[in-house]
């Protein structure tokens, strides 16, 4: 097998050349004769080789994959060609670099293929065509900006609505399309609130240091996006980590990681945030948002520091200008997940050692006035100190440990219900989950697990003891996932409460890490079921009350991922269900649909949704420097009258100016980390006259002998 390789490797060398020789040529005499009396000299990428090493640990993760996933027989006969298309996609999702011509003639090889296998020859030379143009792409912007020939007074557009692209035909059309972003990116940068006394100056060091870095690429580099687009066509959850990013995941693991609790991904040339740490910083501030991307990062600690922009960066030098010593300060620039490209916001944070106590479960009692006492937990993720456990402590620090205790307490004050805010908690140790539901419906089955052999295992505790009887809400967002799809999947099945927010992640696999010769390999290995049969994997759990969310939860989730599991089930596990009056839940969500209708603060996330729709399906951006001027300050108009109209309806002060509203924005701080902050949580400020409606219709729950 690898003689057969090394000698294919040989040709593709030649065929590489031959087939992109003279289109290079084109694409480099169009860049020269379109701008003029250069500065900057070309610098030639020298693409990677692919290593023998490299060849035999890509069969063994190969063989690992077939051997071990939880989907057997997957490899067909026209995997390469999926592999191949999939890695394209990945590479030009946007449709900017590669032509229709070089598409179709790699699809074309992909077919041609002998074998059950994959091809990765040919997905090297796909990667090393795309940094090419990558380079090629950052010169003509270099050039672009020291030829000075933007006419930003005219009236053009530039395509941002990217689902319906094509690959181009030409060199020519790629041209075109980097002209226009191009002269987007020095436009964002004459109208940016921090403005730049030099522009032009900045864009061209951040493409020069682009280039560099492209320059700087290291087999491994190639090798991972290579692997991952492979582990990837299994399962997006499956995948390769390298020796640096093995030893990452493990000082995650370990939560011996100073820095600012955010795992961090690639989107085009942003570093962009994935997830949020429960109890880290970027998580504690309330400011930062998963898909949010990163532009500058500036060492408040060092004297003189300026703003680093690192835009187009790779990842791991990302990384590393993140990470400090506990105590120190970083400010990051993002561009908002939720806004439009020309607004970005500045966030500091103190970087931290993310400790098993910043992730523990924090109570409050909120005594609604000449009403109920309502008890609230928000628990971030299913925590357990391993170590404890297995040395049988008596009292290691666990997830369960520290609910039952907040449980007994809210008991003991006489507290009328519990509101469970499981929103943002990714999962963590399913054995806590187990005894998290216990806690709440007493012994039984709480979820089933079905093994790549086919074999179905039920769990749960049997010895669990129901320490809360009265009413129960789980509250759920996009974000909640894994071990949170359980526990709120397991209140739906027993009837035991209601479950409010968004349609959870889904997902509803499982991993296993295993060693390679080099590196880590995740495998997806298992599926988890709700008792009542249905598949947490893919749907997710949907809620009983649907909360508005201010943007589209279908653009993140299992179900956003082109290969993820498909939803299925197996034979429901028997189990007591509470009883729970179906006609009173339709009174609760009818006296839920009135305060959507008036309520100030869901009226006002309502508007915001609205606005990010009509963002979202926006065709064209306009290149005139006039009209994106006023864009801008349309936005920031309708942002200080939405902001205004709902203080006035709940009798706050109005704002004067947008700069006032920037400012209060500022000054907020994350307050009391240990504290739920009720005044400002719009959603949980719902959800608590949900809990009251709950208890004035008296609904009562008992479970089914």
């Amino acid at each position: 097998m690898l003689e057969k390789r090394q000698q294919k490797y040989k040709t593709f060398k030649t065929v590489t050349k031959k087939n992109y020789y003279i289109s290079f040529l084109l694409l480099i005499s169009i860049l020269a004769s379109s701008c003029g009396n250069n500065k900057y000299v070309s610098k030639e990428y020298i693409s990677t080789n692919l290593s023998n090493e490299k060849i035999e640990l890509s069969e063994e993760l190969f063989s690992k994959l077939k051997k071990d996933h939880y989907i057997k027989k997957f490899v067909e006969e026209d995997f390469n060609e999926k592999y191949i298309r999939a890695l394209i996609e990945k590479l030009d999702e946007n449709k900017f670099f590669f032509t229709q011509g070089e598409v179709d003639l790699f699809i074309e090889k992909s077919k041609n293929y002998s074998g059950s296998d994959f091809d990765i020859d040919e997905a090297y030379e796909i990667i090393n065509l795309y940094f090419k143009r990558l380079v090629n792409f950052s010169e003509y912007q270099i050039r672009a900006i020291e030829k000075n020939s933007f006419n930003f007074n005219k009236e053009e557009f530039m395509d941002i609505y990217y689902e319906d692209n094509k690959w181009v035909e030409t060199s020519e059309h790629l041209n075109e399309l980097w002209r226009l972003q191009t002269k987007n990116e020095l436009l964002v940068a004459m109208i940016a609130d921090e403005l730049s006394d030099q522009p032009k100056k900045d864009l061209i060091k951040r493409y020069t240091n682009k280039i560099r870095r492209i320059q700087q690429q290291r087999e491994e580099d190639i090798f991972s996006i290579a692997m991952n687009t492979l582990t990837n066509q299994f399962d997006p959850h499956s995948s390769y980590l390298s020796p640096r990013s093995a030893e990452d995941f493990d000082m995650n693991m370990s939560l011996k990681l100073e820095g600012i609790g955010a795992l961090l991904g690639v989107k085009d040339d942003y570093t962009e945030i994935v997830s949020l740490v429960a109890g880290g910083p970027a998580e504690k501030s309330g400011k930062i948002l998963p898909k949010d991307r990163i532009t500058k990062i500036k060492q408040k600690d060092l004297p003189g520091s300026d703003y680093v922009d690192v835009i187009g960066w790779r990842i791991d030098e990302v990384v590393d200008l993140i990470r400090g010593e506990a105590g120190t300060e970083v400010e990051i620039e993002f561009i908002s997940s939720e806004s439009g490209e020309d607004i970005r916001k500045l966030v500091t944070l103190q970087r931290e050692e993310i400790k098993l106590e910043d992730r523990a479960a924090k109570s409050k009692v909120h005594q609604i006035v000449n009403g109920p006492k309502i008890g609230i937990i928000d628990l971030p993720s299913f925590y357990i100190d391993f170590n404890g456990y297995q040395n049988k402590s008596n009292d290691y620090k666990s997830s369960s440990g520290d609910i039952k205790n907040i449980l007994n307490g809210f008991n003991d004050q006489n507290v009328d219900a519990v509101i469970l805010d499981l929103r943002n908690n990714g999962g963590g140790a399913l054995m806590e989950a187990n005894k998290i539901i216990g806690l709440f419906v007493a012994s039984g089955p709480t979820v089933q697990v079905k093994h790549s052999a086919g074999y179905i295992q039920p769990y749960g505790d049997s010895r669990a003891i129901q320490v809360w009887k009265k009413p129960l809400v789980v509250m759920v967002n996009r974000y909640s996932a894994s071990a949170s799809e359980i526990v709120a999947g397991a209140i739906q099945d027993y009837q035991r409460g209601l479950v409010v927010g968004q349609r959870t992640f889904g997902k509803g696999t499982v991993q296993s890490l295993e060693k390679l010769s080099k590196g880590q390999i995740k495998i997806t290995e298992s599926k988890y079921y709700r008792v009542s049969g249905t598949s947490t994997q893919n749907k997710g759990v949907v809620p009983d009350i649907e909360l508005p969310v201010t943007w589209d939860i279908e653009t993140v989730g299992e179900s956003s991922y082109p290969t993820s599991l498909k939803w299925d089930t197996v034979r429901p596990y028997r189990h007591k269900k509470f009883i729970l009056d179906s006609n009173k839940l339709e009174n609760i969500k009818n006296l839920y649909a009135q305060r959507l209708a008036n309520e100030p603060n869901l009226a006002y996330l309502e508007k915001v949704r609205q606005r990010y729709d009509l963002n979202k399906n926006k065709k064209e951006l306009s290149l005139n420097i006039d009209i994106r001027e006023s864009e801008k300050t349309l936005r920031k108009e309708w942002l200080l009258e939405l902001e205004n109209e709902r203080r006035s309806l709940l009798g706050l002060i109005a704002f004067e100016t947008y700069a006032d509203l920037l400012e209060e924005s500022k000054d907020e701080s994350p307050g009391d980390e240990d504290s739920i902050n009720i005044e400002e949580d719009f959603l949980l400020i719902e959800v608590t006259n949900i809990v009251k409606d709950f208890l004035n219709l008296k609904i009562i729950l008992s479970k089914v002998d």
